[in-house]
């Protein structure tokens, strides 16, 4: 039962002392911050400690039960950190929960919600998802685009040759307004590009201005401190349209301007920004992550409030029904005492190596049962860290290295956890993932029931004919030199990219002398929605990318073929005029890793990257066919 936002404990109030090094404190659960007094099994908290004495870890247990030091929650390992993490726990006697303060610093409790003990029900039941990323502030992934600054207006028929005192300042007037609006004024009577040949002073040949400079545009300002992201999440990554009472996500911080933190809150829900928190910072530069699950405000829609001024990251990882929902038996929340369900320090006693995976199988073991679990409550934890990294805990089978992150590491040596709700993907099982070299910790505390993770089904013509693969190079290492491109292949001295620009243009376009090159013309950026005239501002993007193309079966294909595909005209959708910085961003990116920011360009680009995979005979991955189908739902 999704709860709003709401502070139960502080010790900071008042002025008081930290709690001492391995200290315990009770903390009163039931019947606090809206958990009912006797209804209530197990409740979720976001636990803060900050100011810690020593290097260390505090732990949350039922009171009365559970063995204290056998399992972590939060991990310290500077005596200047501010450390958060969201906790699900059992709830203990007398209506309370026990934290163990290793570390001995002022502890914080956001309570979230609660989960209440039935044999079935409509709301609160889990729904667990593929994790997707629904935010990035760093592209503006799930944030409407920033325009550039207004270029010059269409001023019309305003003026004739007798406004100009000299031939140079017609010419000034006509190439202001002639690369956007043609010549509006009539002032090149022949059109050879020479208005006004009749003053004193006028050429034989064009003389071409460029066009008025631009204001500096950041498509991609980091969130500015105080401001506050509406973040749409019904009818997204799985999340349905309608009935859903709250939303299970990471929301990661990164690139922080300084000391704060983020807060997640339900649009137009009762908590006051900044009177919680749910991702804290402690420094500049810092990359934080913390699980959060807030109800979806009535416009289903959540909202992410900054202090200082970071990028914001957000993975959807599964959500809650709400009262409309049918009524049944699977997406029940079991809390179990805490326990380890992984470590790697243990077995095999060696770190998981960078660009590899861990694979657990946790039904049967640690209070869970040997079936019927469609996702865990785990605590992750990244220790001995060999460098700045991440590690991603996915359904086996259902996501692609990378999509996602759910533990974030800045440095060589740090120890940093954080919860997340794991989905069982293929055999019951889930893989973490880490890019660099680090320590693995799985600690349990829940699970939900469920038949486990079940792909959407193929409704949109353009997913039947999809082959379903994992990716392979085929031992072949990908080449971009290999995939020849930007050829000239009709002989008419433009370039496929060149011949891509023209065809897009909105307006007629402007060549150089040998007119072979574009010069200038008007290009419309469906990623983006936004405008641009300068021809270096655009990129020509391949909609299923080289790298892609290549381990989905291209690896395989002879010269000729790779020449075909990468400078195809046939299809429109295959090559298009993108702004450039976008492109950058999606690189060799499928859509289960990134989306265009312009949702309403999500029905034809998935359509697009189906039908080019589709006639190249190209295969998808679990985890790319998920995310077409989320994309094709929006037709």
């Amino acid at each position: 039962m999704p709860l709003p936002p709401h502070r139960i404990l502080d010790t900071r109030e008042g002025g008081a002392a930290a709690p001492a090094a391995r200290s315990t404190l009770d903390l009163q659960v039931a019947g606090v911050g809206g958990v009912p007094g006797g209804a209530a099994t197990a409740v979720t908290l976001n636990v803060t400690v900050t100011q810690p004495r020593q290097v260390g870890f505090v732990q949350v247990l039922p009171t009365g039960s559970g063995e204290l030091g056998a399992s972590s929650n939060l991990n310290v390992y500077r005596t200047d950190q501010t450390v958060s993490n969201l906790v699900t726990v059992p709830i203990g006697e007398d209506g309370k929960v026990t934290l163990f303060n290793v570390v001995g610093g002022h502890l914080i409790a956001d309570v979230q919600g609660y989960f209440t003990g039935v044999d079935n029900s409509a709301e609160g039941r889990y729904t667990a998802l593929t994790p997707t990323r629904v935010l990035d502030s760093r592209d503006r992934t799930g944030m409407p685009p920033i325009p550039p600054p207004p270029g010059p207006t269409n001023p019309g028929d305003v003026v004739n040759c007798g406004n100009f005192a000299t031939w140079a300042a017609a010419n000034e007037w006509f190439w202001r307004y002639y690369d956007s609006f043609g010549d509006v004024a009539k002032l090149d009577g022949n059109g050879d590009l020479i208005p006004c040949e009749s003053l004193p002073g006028a050429p034989n040949h064009p003389v071409r201005l460029p066009p008025p400079a631009t204001p500096s545009h950041d498509p991609h300002p980091r969130p500015a401190p105080g401001e506050t992201i509406t973040l749409p999440v019904a009818g997204r990554a799985g999340v349905p349209a309608v009935g859903a009472s709250a939303v299970a996500m990471t929301v990661t911080a990164t690139d922080s301007a300084g000391p704060g933190f983020v807060q997640v809150v339900p649009t137009s829900g009762p908590t006051s920004l900044g009177s919680t928190s749910n991702v804290n910072l402690t420094a500049a530069g810092q990359t934080v992550a913390n699980l959060v699950i807030v109800p979806v405000g009535s416009d289903g829609s959540v909202q992410l409030y900054n202090s200082s001024g970071t990028d914001v990251i957000a993975d959807v990882v599964g959500y809650f029904t709400g009262p409309t929902a049918g009524t049944s038996t699977e997406g029940l929340f079991v809390p179990v005492t805490p326990g380890r369900l992984a470590d790697t320090r243990q077995s095999p006693g060696e770190a998981l190596a960078g660009g590899t995976q861990l694979t657990v199988d946790p039904q049967g073991r640690t209070g869970l049962p040997a079936s019927g679990v469609s996702a865990v409550f785990l605590n992750v934890t990244a220790t001995d860290t060999a460098a700045a990294g991440y590690l991603q805990v996915m359904p086996t089978g259902r996501a692609t290295p990378g999509s996602a992150s759910s533990v974030n590491f800045t440095g060589a040596g740090q120890t940093t956890a954080t919860s997340t709700i794991g989905t069982l993907g293929d055999h019951g099982q889930l893989s973490v993932h880490t890019p660099t070299t680090a320590h693995v910790i799985l600690d349990v505390s829940g699970y939900f029931t469920g038949a486990g993770y079940t792909p959407p089904p193929a409704t949109h013509p353009a997913l039947q004919s999809l082959t379903v693969a994992p990716q392979s190079d085929g031992g072949v290492a990908y080449d971009r030199r290999a995939w020849e491109h930007w050829i000239d292949a009709d002989g008419d001295c433009q370039d496929t990219r060149h011949e891509v620009l023209a065809a897009e243009s909105l307006v007629p376009v402007t060549y150089d002398g040998p007119g072979c090159n574009v010069t200038s013309g008007r290009w419309a950026d469906p990623y983006s929605g936004q405008t641009w005239t300068v021809p270096s501002d655009v990129d020509i993007d391949h909609m299923v990318p080289l790298a892609n193309a290549h381990k989905s079966g291209g690896w395989a294909w002879d010269a000729a073929t790779r020449r075909a595909y990468a400078n195809d005209l046939a299809y429109a959708g295959h090559l298009i005029a993108v702004e450039d910085n976008l492109n950058q961003s999606k690189s060799s990116r499928g859509p289960e890793e990134w989306k265009p920011p312009a949702t309403s360009y999500w029905c034809t680009y998935a359509t697009d990257w189906a039908t080019i995979k589709t006639t190249w005979s190209l295969t998808v991955t679990s985890a790319e066919y998920d995310a077409l189908a989320e994309m094709l739902a929006t037709c």
